[in-house]
């Protein structure tokens, strides 16, 4: 484990925090419009890939594209100040853009990651020091990844982390999500979503 990547200082915990807030309302939830602001590209993808080793390319390459430093994952639920007293450190990484692809498997990787700090997550935030993107992971109610990223950043040709276009994430929210919760997602617009 790099003790560089775990959160483990209040003051680092509380900036990081609120630089997050510039890009998702931590209050707001799926199917909710989550960021702050609006992107150019929104994409959604299937939940599962968070845990893979391409997700972790895909975030390298985005923080590449758009010359981020570091890119930090904090878990939204649970609150990530939970961690704290159980585990010495805070519901959030701090990755270096240039070694992301590589130890992003070795941190969060609910099997074989040494923070299994994705087992516990129901809804999680990335995002680049650039503040020029991000990405909520919802693993309770949409079953579904949504990132946001400027003109220039187009996930398919990037990466081959496949992304849901509009008939399939309609079939996906159907299938995926039960009854009584999918009444809720005809508040959030699905072409706001797909690739363009």
């Amino acid at each position: 484990m790099d003790d560089k990547e775990l959160v483990t200082d209040r003051e680092d915990f509380l900036l990081l925090s609120s630089e997050s807030e510039k890009v998702v309302d931590p209050k707001r939830r799926l199917p909710d419009f989550v960021f702050r602001r609006r992107f150019s590209r929104y994409y959604a993808i299937e939940y599962g890939y968070i845990y893979r080793e391409e997700f972790g390319r895909l975030l390298s390459r985005i923080a590449d594209i758009l010359h981020d430093e570091t890119v930090n994952y904090m878990t939204l639920d649970p609150n990530p100040a939970d961690y704290y007293p159980k585990s010495d450190f805070y519901g959030l990484v701090r990755f270096r853009a240039s070694t992301l692809a590589e130890r992003y498997v070795a941190e969060l990787n609910p099997k074989v990651g040494s923070s299994k700090l994705l087992a516990g997550a129901n809804i999680g935030l990335f995002w680049g020091s650039s503040l020029q993107w991000g990405v909520i992971g919802d693993r309770i109610s949409w079953e579904t990844i949504v990132v946001g990223v400027p003109e220039n950043v187009d996930i398919p040709k990037i990466s081959d982390v496949r992304c849901m276009d509009v008939s399939f994430l309609s079939r996906y929210i159907k299938e995926s999500v039960p009854c009584e919760r999918s009444h809720r997602h005809d508040r959030f617009r699905i072409h706001e979503i797909a690739p363009r």
